[in-house]
C-alpha cells in the first residue's frame, strides 16, 4: 500500500476529474438560480417535507457508509496490515484451492492456473490444488501448466476430478474429497472460480489475518474486471467493483461482510470441511410462502456465506489484496447485463429474507439494519427518476429542472466520492452508468423480490429453474405473483404522486366521504315496492287506482324508486305522474306487463307537471324495464302510449310498446330526454 512508487496519474484522468466537478458547479448553480420557492409550489408542502426527510434518510446513509469505509481503508486496516506483516511465511497455514472450471477459454484457464502457481512458490509449504473440470482433457490442459511452471510439482499437490452436475455439486464433492486427507489442523481452503487470476501477493497478504483472528472463518479480497468484448460492459464492471470494494471496507470494520465472493474467498478448513457446508453448498433451497420448497441454481457464495454468518463466525475484506475478474462478451450487452442483475439479485434476495430472520444478536446490529436496507434502497431509489417524469408530464419545466440539476450533482459527488483512490479511474461514460445500475437495477429487483422462484444461468450453458409447476397450481402462483407485484407498483405510483403533488389521497378520500354525505342528507332515495300498497299482478283487478295512490303519495321532495312486480298489471286509467325525481322500474319487458283495459283508448303513461305548460318543468323522470300493450281489439291504443310534456332530463330504457299505432312516445316542450333499448311490436290482437 506504499504510495512512494506510485506513478503519475495520465492526463485524461485529470481531465475527467475537472469534467466531473465541473458537473458538480453546473449543478449546483442550477439549483442556487431555481431556488425560487415559487418554482416548488406546484408539489404538495408535506409532500416536499417527505421527499426532505427521505433525501436525508439516505444521504446520510450512503455518507455514514462512506466515513466508515474510509475509516477502515486509511486507519484501522493500516494498523491489522503492521501486525499481519510480522506474520513468519513459516506460520501460516497449509493452502488449499478447489476451482471448479466448466469449459473456459484456454487463454483464461492458462492465466488462472500460472498465478496460482507463482502464488505457491510464496509460501513456505507445499499448497494442495483440487481441479474439478469439465473433462479428463481439461485437466489434462491445466496440469501441463502447473507443470510448466514447476516440472516437478515441488509446491503444488495435484488432484484432478470431474463434473457432472454443475457447479454447486462439483464443489461440495471437492470439500468432501478434501475431507477425506489428513490436512494440517489451520489449513485454509480457497473457493474460487475458473475465470480469476490472483495478483501477485495474494495469499502472502490474506493467510496471516487467519492467524490474527481465531473467531474468522472466512474473508475475501477486492476485485478488479478484465473485460474483452465490450468497453461499456468493461466500464460498468469498474463501477460495480468500485461500489463493492467501498461497502466492503465499512462491512469489514464490524467484522461481517455482505457477501463472499464466488471469484475467491478464503475459508477456515474447520468451517469448510464440515459435512453441512458441504451439503447447504449443494443442496441449498428456501422455503417460500407462495413458491414453495426450492433448490437455488447459482449463488453458492450466498450459500457459505449465510452458512458462516449461522454459526456467528466473523467474515473480514482484505482491501490490498485483488483478483481480476476475468469476463468475455459476445451478443447483445444489455441481455448480458439484464440476465447478470438478475442472477446478482435474486441471489441477494433469495438469501437476504431469511439473513434478517436470524435478528440482531446473532448477525450484528450493522449487518442487521444493512440487510433491511437492501430490501427499502430499489424503492427509494426510484424517487428521483419518478419526480422527474411526473414533473414532465405535467409540463412543470422548472420542477424538472430542479430535479435535473439535483442529479447532475449528487451523481457526480457520488461518483467523485466512490472513485476517490480506486486504481480504476473515474471516467464520464460512469455518469449514465450509474444512473443505469441504480435506476434499472431497482426495477429488475422489484420483479425479482415476486418471482424468487424463477432462476436463469446464461453464462454456464443457460441452465433454467421454476418452481411455477403446472396446470391450476402454475396459473395461481403465477396470477398472484402478477397481482402482488401490481398492487405494490400501484402503491408506490400513488405515493410518487402524492410526494410530487399529482394526487392527495387523503384530500380526495375526504372529498369523496364529503360528497358521499351531502348526497344522503340532501336527497336520500326512497325506494317502493308496488306490490306492497295493493298493486297485485295476474289477479284480473284494476292495478291503475292503487299505483296512482301510491305515486301520489310518495314525498315530492325526495328521490323516489317504484319498483313494479312481475307479472300482468290492468290499467283501466292512465297513470298520471306529476313530479320530478321519479323512476318507475318493472323486473324486465318479458317480465312486467302493463295492459290497457275497457275504454282505456288514450295514452296509458302520462309526464307532464299539473297545470298548464308554463308551470315549472318536472325533472328527472324515468320509465324502464316493462312491457305496455293492449288486451283486446276494442283497446287498441289509438294515440300514444308514452307521452312526456314540460319535461327536462329523463329516460324511457329497456321498454316494450306493443299495438298499432305509428307514434308510440309523444315528447312536447322537452329537453334531455333519452330513449334506449326501445322496442315496438305490432301484435295480432285477435290472437293476444
Amino acid at each position: 500500500m506504499a504510495n512512494a512508487q506510485r506513478s503519475p496519474l495520465p492526463m485524461s484522468v485529470h481531465l475527467n476529474n475537472i469534467i466531473y466537478a465541473i458537473f458538480a458547479v453546473c449543478g449546483l448553480l442550477g439549483l442556487f438560480l431555481l431556488q425560487n420557492p415559487g418554482h416548488l409550489a406546484i408539489w404538495d408542502v408535506l409532500g416536499l417535507l417527505s421527499l426532505g426527510a427521505i433525501g436525508m434518510w439516505r444521504w446520510a446513509w450512503f455518507l455514514f457508509r462512506m466515513i466508515r469505509a474510509r475509516y477502515y481503508l486509511n486507519v484501522a486496516f493500516p494498523r491489522l496490515r503492521r501486525i499481519a506483516n510480522h506474520v513468519p511465511v513459516e506460520e501460516l497455514p497449509h493452502m488449499c484451492f478447489v476451482v471448479p472450471t466448466y469449459k473456459e477459454q484456454p487463454w483464461i484457464t492458462e492465466r488462472v492456473f500460472r498465478a496460482i502457481a507463482n502464488e505457491a512458490k510464496t509460501l513456505a509449504q507445499p499448497i494442495t490444488i483440487l481441479v474439478n473440470s469439465s473433462s479428463d482433457e481439461e485437466n489434462a490442459s491445466i496440469r501441463s501448466i502447473l507443470l510448466e511452471e514447476d516440472p516437478e510439482l515441488a509446491t503444488i499437490h495435484l488432484i484432478e476430478m470431474t463434473q457432472k452436475d454443475g457447479k454447486r455439486k462439483a464443489m461440495a464433492d471437492a470439500l468432501r474429497e478434501l475431507a477425506l486427507l489428513e490436512l494440517p489442523e489451520n489449513t485454509v481452503i480457497a473457493l474460487m472460480d475458473g475465470d480469476s487470476e490472483l495478483m501477485p501477493g495474494t495469499l502472502r497478504r490474506c493467510l496471516p489475518f487467519f492467524q490474527l483472528f481465531p473467531n474468522m472463518g472466512a474473508l475475501t479480497t477486492d476485485e478488479l474486471p478484465i473485460v474483452q468484448g465490450s468497453y461499456l460492459f468493461s466500464e460498468w464492471f469498474h463501477l460495480r467493483f468500485a461500489q463493492r470494494h467501498l461497502q466492503m471496507c465499512s462491512d469489514g470494520l464490524a467484522h461481517k461482510v455482505m457477501c463472499l465472493t464466488g471469484r475467491f474467498s478464503l475459508f477456515r478448513a474447520e468451517a469448510a470441511l464440515a459435512p453441512s457446508f458441504a451439503t447447504q453448498l449443494e443442496e441449498d433451497f428456501l422455503n417460500d410462502w407462495l413458491w414453495g420448497r426450492f433448490k437455488f441454481l447459482s449463488g453458492d457464495d450466498k450459500s457459505t456465506w449465510y452458512w458462516l454468518l449461522c454459526r456467528q463466525y466473523d467474515m473480514f475484506y482484505v482491501p490490498d489484496a485483488i483478483v481480476n475478474s476475468i469476463e468475455t462478451l459476445s451478443g447483445s450487452v444489455l441481455d448480458r447485463a439484464y440476465n447478470n442483475m438478475r442472477r446478482w439479485y435474486g441471489n441477494m434476495l433469495r438469501n437476504n429474507g431469511r439473513a434478517i430472520g436470524l435478528g440482531p444478536k446473532r448477525t450484528g446490529w450493522f449487518t442487521w439494519y444493512s440487510l433491511i436496507d437492501q430490501r427499502i434502497s430499489f424503492w427509494t431509489c426510484l424517487i428521483t427518476p419518478g419526480f422527474l417524469l411526473a414533473s414532465l408530464l405535467q409540463g412543470y419545466w422548472k420542477a424538472a429542472a430542479i430535479v435535473v440539476f439535483w442529479i447532475l450533482f449528487s451523481r457526480s459527488l457520488m461518483l467523485g466520492l466512490t472513485f476517490w483512490g480506486r486504481s480504476s479511474h473515474l471516467k464520464p461514460i460512469h455518469f449514465p452508468l450509474l444512473l443505469f445500475s441504480q435506476w434499472a437495477g431497482s426495477l429488475v429487483k422489484i420483479w425479482t423480490q415476486m418471482n424468487l422462484a424463477q432462476q436463469k444461468w446464461t453464462n454456464r450453458g443457460s441452465q433454467s429453474i421454476t418452481a411455477a409447476g403446472t396446470g391450476l397450481e402454475k396459473v395461481v402462483k403465477l396470477s398472484t405473483s402478477r397481482s402482488l407485484l401490481y398492487v405494490q407498483m400501484f402503491t408506490f405510483a400513488v405515493f410518487l404522486g402524492w410526494l410530487s403533488g399529482f394526487l392527495n389521497p387523503t384530500w380526495d378520500i375526504a372529498g369523496l366521504r364529503l360528497s358521499y354525505q351531502a348526497r344522503q342528507a340532501i336527497e336520500p332515495l326512497q325506494v317502493v315496492e308496488a306490490i306492497d300498497h295493493g298493486v297485485w299482478p295476474n289477479d284480473g283487478r284494476d292495478d291503475s287506482a292503487a299505483l296512482q295512490a301510491l305515486i301520489d303519495s310518495l314525498d315530492s321532495q325526495q328521490p323516489a324508486l317504484v319498483r313494479l312486480p312481475i307479472g300482468e298489471l290492468e290499467l283501466f286509467q292512465p297513470i298520471a305522474i306529476t313530479r320530478s325525481h321519479l323512476t318507475l322500474r318493472g323486473q324486465g319487458p318479458d317480465r312486467t306487463i302493463l295492459q290497457a283495459k275497457g275504454d282505456l283508448s288514450t295514452v296509458m303513461v302520462q309526464v307532464s307537471p299539473v297545470g298548464s305548460a308554463s308551470d315549472a318543468p318536472l325533472e328527472q323522470v324515468h320509465l324502464k324495464g316493462f312491457t305496455l300493450r293492449p288486451a283486446t281489439p276494442a283497446s287498441s291504443l289509438s294515440a300514444q302510449a308514452i307521452s312526456f310534456k314540460n319535461v327536462e332530463g329523463g329516460s324511457v330504457t329497456r321498454l316494450t310498446i306493443a299495438g298499432n299505432n305509428n307514434s308510440p312516445i309523444a315528447l312536447e316542450h322537452t329537453q334531455n330526454i333519452r330513449v334506449d333499448y326501445l322496442s315496438v311490436q305490432d301484435i295480432d290482437l285477435e290472437e293476444s
